[in-house]
């Protein structure tokens, strides 16, 4: 199977994207006063840690079937335990949590934009991945019919 046929131009894409966020994060200026800072600051930390625990989870659940391309292992098995049994790509999930969680806690008004980036960016990609899943994984297709959220759970 060939880089593009893997999925492998999404990879080069989110590596991009990260690379965007991290300029926005480090080369842009931070807030330093205003009304709701410093709650602002701790939703971000609470949010980044929760973001890492949800991301470890899913990490482990998925366990030998972790890939970094969005076209499924040969012989990947269906995982529906875990967060999987709330939404269908929640280690998306974490990474959009984390990256607003980030942003938030330093405050950083572009970062919390390019962070939001992320959901269309990741909404696009789990297209070309569900229809990899779809193909390749006995009884994905029945998965998706219930678990109606992608990414993020009870909205999308």
């Amino acid at each position: 199977m060939t880089f593009s046929d893997r999925g492998g131009w999404w990879v080069i894409a989110q590596l991009g994207l990260f690379a965007a966020y991290v300029f926005a994060l480090v080369a842009t200026d931070s807030l330093t006063e205003g009304f709701g800072l410093g709650f602002a600051r701790i939703t971000g930390v609470v949010t980044l840690v929760a973001s890492i625990g949800i991301g470890a989870w899913s990490m482990v659940i998925l366990g030998k079937d972790l890939t970094i391309f969005p076209h499924p292992l040969k012989e990947a098995r269906l995982v529906d335990q875990g967060p999987y049994r709330l939404v269908r790509h929640p280690i998306y999930f974490s990474v959009i949590l984390g990256a607003v969680g980030l942003a938030l806690a330093f405050a950083n008004p572009a970062a919390v934009l390019v962070a939001l980036v992320f959901i269309p960016f990741f909404m696009a990609k789990t297209g070309f991945e569900e229809d990899a899943l779809v193909d390749n994984v006995p009884g994905y297709r029945e998965y998706r019919s219930t678990i109606p959220y992608r990414i993020i759970p009870r909205v999308m």
